[in-house]
């Protein structure tokens, strides 16, 4: 059996899939905590925040009240933030992503049985970007 896992690598996201019919939901970030999600380092505080955090820039363009940011502590958090194994059932996985754009650092990963398949970075290679989410999307067919 395939394990799929999405590993966050300081970025802030919204993941759901994209197909026809309704999404299929991998996390939308409206609890409190990461819930099933395995936190660790410090760049992400203990759950999804509401906006930016102290000394960010304004973030926009997430859904819902809820976003992963990693700027907990600054730019300089460290961490990885990684998803419970689930099932990919559509052709494409969409998200939202934007700040840092420096792959294997600030990045969303895509794992199955352990192993990179997909990544997406942010935009921002030069200080001063903007904290605006973009949609993105993986296909996966």
């Amino acid at each position: 059996m395939k394990r799929t896992q999405l590993v966050i690598l300081a970025i802030a996201i919204t993941a759901a899939t994209l197909h026809a019919a309704e999404p299929i939901i991998i996390s939308d970030f409206e609890s409190e905590t990461y819930g099933a999600w395995k936190v660790e380092g410090d760049a992400f505080g203990k759950g999804p925040a509401h906006g930016k955090l102290g000394g960010q820039q304004n973030v926009e363009g997430f859904l819902g009240k809820g976003l992963v940011n990693s700027f907990n502590g600054g730019d300089n958090g460290i961490g990885q933030l990684t998803s419970p194994v689930f099932k990919i059932e559509r052709k494409f996985i969409t998200f939202l992503i934007g700040g840092g754009g420096y792959a294997n650092e600030t990045c969303i990963n895509l794992l199955v049985d352990g192993k990179v398949v997909r990544t997406a970075t942010g935009p921002n290679t030069q200080p001063g970007g903007r904290e605006d989410l973009k949609p993105a999307a993986w296909d996966v067919a």
